[in-house]
């Protein structure tokens, strides 16, 4: 197995600046921002990933492998690792089967044109990315000299490999649990699997945070759906099983925000479709001065439902 351990600064999402920040990783990021703010962004299928080596940018392949490389290397495990505070370096994700450079590349203009900071170097990429949630990092990793990459040794490489595939075959089988439906299509097809959604650590998650209907407060489990705000038919891996893709709701609100007759602004603040005329907003028992608890890692998912689900973008 190929592995690299690359160290950079800590951050919530990875996904920019936009409600988040970074801290720790050197003493460039006291003063600065570090290019690695992208390291968990998706691009047309592709995650770029920035670390900073001590010595000019340049990671030496050849220790990877034990053997000469050339200007790139594919097929790497790379396992991202940052301090988290009172637990120390942790690792915070990885990417699989990623193809790692000797020396920085340059984004393309099509990349960069998405972010809010030109952040334009880069030293790997990977289709395959797992990024853990905050209460997830928890596995320590030891070995680290001056240097932001390292190599590993066998008895962390070991251990890593496991925690690894524990944490995978406990993932893909709750998504294989629920994605198993190939006999079906269409409405039935998103009928058993939005059953199976709430029979799963998805919905539990979610009943331990909110508790309640997040739009009229009820609070009888049994009336409430686990909501997926991207919708898991598009959603990623990583995204199918993260809290923060998810709402409470009753089933009847539950309904509105499928069809994309509600939706939240990032504050929390309700949406309402044209489509829903005003008796039926009554009859929907919702209060137009409530604002849903929202978290800065639900602001991403309700962009995007806002984009490509809600049926208008008027607010009453």
């Amino acid at each position: 197995m190929k592995i690299l351990y690359c160290r950079i600064g800590y951050m919530n999402s990875y996904n920019g600046l936009v409600n988040d920040s970074i801290k720790n990783g050197g003493s460039y990021n006291k003063d600065n921002i570090g290019h690695e703010i992208y390291n968990f962004t998706l691009y047309d299928d592709t995650y770029y990933g920035y670390v900073q080596p001590v010595k000019g940018g340049t990671i030496n392949l050849d220790r990877i492998t034990n053997q000469k490389e050339g200007d790139f290397l594919d097929g790497v495990l790379v396992i991202f690792v940052a301090t988290r505070d009172k637990y120390g370096q942790v690792i915070v994700g990885w990417y699989k089967n990623a193809r790692v450079y000797r020396k920085y590349q340059m984004l393309d203009d099509d990349v960069l044109k998405e972010r809010d900071n030109k952040f334009s170097e880069y030293s790997i990429k990977s289709k395959k990315a797992t990024i853990l949630t905050l209460l997830e990092r928890t596995m320590k990793i030891k070995g680290f000299g001056r240097s932001n990459v390292w190599y590993g040794n066998d008895e962390m490489n070991s251990k890593v490999l496991e925690y690894i595939n524990d944490y995978e075959t406990k993932r893909n089988r709750e998504i294989e649990s629920i994605d198993n439906l190939n006999s079906l299509k269409g409405y039935e097809k998103e009928i058993i699997t939005k059953a199976r959604i709430n029979q799963s650590i998805f919905r539990n998650k979610l009943l331990q945070k909110y508790k309640h209907c997040l739009l009229c407060g009820i609070d009888k489990e049994e009336l409430l759906i686990a909501s997926h705000i991207k919708p898991w038919s598009v959603s990623n891996e990583n995204e199918k099983l993260d809290e923060y893709n998810g709402l409470l709701l009753c089933a009847m609100h539950d309904k509105l925000f499928d069809l994309g007759l509600i939706s939240f602004e990032s504050d929390g603040s309700i949406l309402i479709s044209d489509e829903l005329n005003k008796i039926n907003r009554v009859y929907s028992n919702i209060d137009l001065n409530r604002k849903i608890e929202v978290n800065i890692y639900n602001i991403p998912y309700l962009k995007y439902h806002r984009e490509n689900i809600f049926k208008d973008k008027k607010i009453f």
